[in-house]
């Protein structure tokens, strides 16, 4: 870039030759941001475009990284994630060459940063999100390349946050009075008498106040900066206009924007037209990235954990969130992809924040001992106390009583996801978040209603994939199996990710419909006559899954899951002379359902539903027996849905009796050994699943005085085995539930 207009490799250059490049890289990281905000408002193209041209360009080709990341990650699509690798990886090498120059050339683009630090964070994010690409392959090759770059990353954004806090230190100062507060900034240059501008961290010489081009190029950038901190960048109306107060299909209320105390509420980031735009870059930069990576790595498997902490890498997730949710202060790329990262978490099919291992309910729960008693008139200890503290203000938050936390934000996240879709019209991405949320706290039929309310074209296929796949786990959870069904061919020529998956489920939905006619669960007449339709279309979906599977370039995480399955069905077909149909044993659709959250999802109805469903493979219906393991899932599926439902007590004896004696041995008695797993490998995923579930029937039945039983039965989940079917999403849960239970 330097060598360009004429400088040597180790020439420092003066304020009058600076100034200008110090303009020009603050327009290219304005336009940069501009494109990355189309992106997010499904208008990809326009976005390209205002990037293009510039292939040395090292924000502009990070931008298109980025891009090509967001696209990789909503759709796991494998030329889209190799495009987005390519591109990172050239952003990576342009990062480290600009920061070298801008070192070697001692060109101070802040005055509150050293020279290049723009480039390292630029770096960094290349980089952090090159290695999660990587690990999105499920390529052991591309894995451990990942984790050399993951380290690079960690080892960069660890020396930006010293710079960072050093930066928040000082200003704190400056509050205080501590330290001399700096210039402050004036509305333009050319309108002023002022010789400051944001941009430039020094003051203007006579010389350059006199040059037309280096002050129109100053408000330009100042008026790039407002206008995308305001929202009207890419060319939509205010987003006040639009801004609603509650999420929900039929909330059509806007909030009015009247006085500041109202806008601070509704208004989730906290634009600063003050701070400079590479200033504001490198601290939402490295808040996001350093952020997500430690959230990441607080939620990976402790036998991975053990072998990262080895090579330096340590994990937080309260560190995380709570820079992720820095980074959503800020009106840009970082602010939007940490909104998004935190409604994955909170609010994602997966829940990373195990919001069915939530806290019990200390005011209305019959179960909980203790909790309305002084510590004194209950004999707690302190640690107890302590517990019982956090529980009741985590209990507070999660009904919207008390102040946000981190484990529960509440209308803290809700007011930012709102913003965004004021911010953002034209996106389907931000209204899927919404139904997501919707659907988190059990509104499926909103969330249901929100989805199909699409008029418009979505431009982002990943988008429109996401879309489809949601609406179908829904109406799965809604028990309305034929619209999901139908679903499933829209899906499959959107996305490539996993046919066989997808081919699986519309096949299953046909077999509960088929299941439900012969049970007499169907009262209309039309429907019942279709039975043998049903069975015809589920069968002929059933005999394409194997084929599917096997075809595929690469194995994916459910593909031995549905070999399995298939491979038993096939075999009750010889064994018992039966028609493919009817040699499925536990309801297939309520197996997959707890792989999506179904369970905590589902209306009280439903819940009943599924009981009744679950039951067909030991009714006078089914043509075969229930095998032992096929006993084991129903029965944990069944004492689940009786917990939702309130029976805490008979789930939990369900549980046992049919599950837990099957699977390990408790030997209190035996200081050696303690307990003795019983090894099964017919279901895999099942038998620490149950473990973690028996700990989760601890906590909902009595509180915090069942805490060391529930991280006993979290210590026999994790160590039941090390690599199983599906082990990467059951440990992670896993390991969900004891970071929640060790924080108390």
């Amino acid at each position: 870039m330097l060598r360009a207009f004429g400088f040597k490799r180790d020439t420092t250059i003066s304020d009058d030759d600076a100034a200008p490049l110090i303009l020009q890289q603050a327009h290219d990281f304005e336009l940069a941001l501009q494109a990355m905000d189309y992106l997010l408002d499904d208008r990809t193209d326009e976005g390209l475009l205002l990037i293009s041209g510039e292939s040395d360009s090292t924000i502009k080709t990070l931008a298109n990284g980025v891009i090509h990341f967001l696209e990789a990650t909503l759709g796991f699509e494998p030329e889209v994630m190799r495009k987005a690798g390519e591109v990172l990886g050239k952003a990576e090498t342009l990062s480290a060459r600009d920061r070298t120059k801008s070192q070697r050339m001692k060109l101070k683009t802040s005055k509150n940063f050293p020279p290049g630090t723009e480039y390292a964070v630029c770096y960094a994010e290349a980089t952090l999100l090159n290695a999660l690409v990587m690990l999105l392959s499920e390529s052991m090759i591309e894995s451990a390349k990942a984790l050399l770059k993951l380290r690079r990353a960690y080892q960069t954004l660890d020396e930006l946050l010293g710079l960072v806090k050093d930066f928040d230190r000082k200003k704190k100062m400056q509050g205080r009075g501590v330290l001399p507060l700096k210039n402050e900034s004036t509305p333009s240059l050319s309108s002023s008498a002022s010789s400051y501008s944001t941009d430039v961290p020094f003051n203007l010489s006579d010389d350059m106040l006199k040059d037309a081009r280096l002050v129109g190029m100053a408000d330009k950038v100042q008026h790039m900066r407002i206008s995308r901190l305001n929202g009207s960048h890419i060319g939509n109306t205010p987003a006040s206009e639009r801004l609603r107060v509650t999420v929900g299909y039929n909330s059509e209320k806007v909030c009015e924007l009247e006085g500041t105390d109202s806008l601070d509420h509704h208004y989730p980031v906290n634009p600063n037209s003050e701070m400079s735009t590479i200033d504001e870059y490198i601290i939402t930069g490295t808040n996001l990235c350093f952020g997500i990576l430690q959230l990441v790595l607080s939620l990976i498997p402790p036998a991975i954990g053990k072998v990262l902490s080895v090579v330096g890498f340590k994990g937080s997730r309260e560190n995380g969130l709570k820079m992720i949710w820095e980074s959503v202060q800020g009106r840009n790329i970082h602010g939007c992809i940490g909104l998004l990262a935190l409604l994955v978490f909170y609010d994602g099919p997966f829940q990373f924040t195990d919001a069915d291992f939530d806290i019990p309910d200390l005011f209305n729960n019959e179960h909980t001992l203790g909790t309305n008693l002084t510590n004194e008139e209950s004999g707690l200890d302190l640690k107890k106390t302590k517990s019982l503290r956090i529980m009741r203000t985590e209990s507070r938050a999660f009904q919207g009583l008390g102040k946000p936390t981190l484990l529960h934000p509440g209308k803290k996240l809700e007011d930012a996801l709102l913003y965004a879709r004021a911010l953002f019209p034209h996106s389907a991405l931000w209204l899927l978040q919404e139904a997501r949320m919707l659907a988190s706290r059990g509104r499926l039929e909103e969330s249901l209603q929100l989805m199909d309310s699409i008029e418009r074209d979505v431009k982002m296929v990943q988008v429109e994939a996401l879309l489809v796949f949601d609406r179908v786990m829904v109406l799965m959870f809604l028990h309305k199996y034929e619209r999901a069904a139908q679903d499933i061919p829209k899906l499959l020529s959107l996305n490539a990710w996993s046919p066989g998956l997808y081919t699986y489920i519309a096949a299953s939905c046909y077999v509960e419909l088929y299941r439900m006619c012969k049970a007499g669960l169907i009262e209309d007449g039309e429907t019942l006559a279709r039975k043998d339709e049903f069975a015809k279309k589920a069968q002929e979906l059933l005999l394409k899954v194997t084929g599917l599977v096997k075809s595929g370039k690469k194995t994916m995480p459910f593909d031995k899951f549905l070999l399995r399955k298939m491979g038993e069905y096939q075999e009750n077909v010889r064994r018992y002379k039966v028609d493919l149909i009817d040699a499925i044993g536990t309801s297939p659709t309520h197996e997959l359902m707890y792989f999506w959250n179904g369970y905590n999802r589902m209306p009280e109805k439903d819940l009943r539903l599924a009981q009744v469903l679950l039951d067909y493979s030991v009714s006078d219906h089914s043509a075969i027996p229930e095998h032992e393991n096929h006993s084991m899932i129903r029965s944990l599926l069944q004492a689940i849905t009786l917990r939702r439902l309130g029976n805490i007590d008979e789930g939990l004896a369900i549980l046992d009796k049919k599950v837990i004696k099957n699977i390990i041995v408790l030997q209190p008695n035996v200081r050696k050994e303690p307990y003795k797993y019983i090894h099964h490998t017919e279901d895999p995923w099942l038998y620490p699943t149950a473990m973690y579930e028996r700990a989760l029937f601890v906590w909902k039945q009595i509180g915090v005085d069942g805490l060391e039983t529930s991280k006993e039965w979290l210590v026999y989940a994790q160590g039941y085995a090390d690599d199983y079917e599906l082990s990467t999403r059951v440990s992670m849960k896993i390991k969900a539930a004891t970071d929640r239970l060790e924080a108390l």
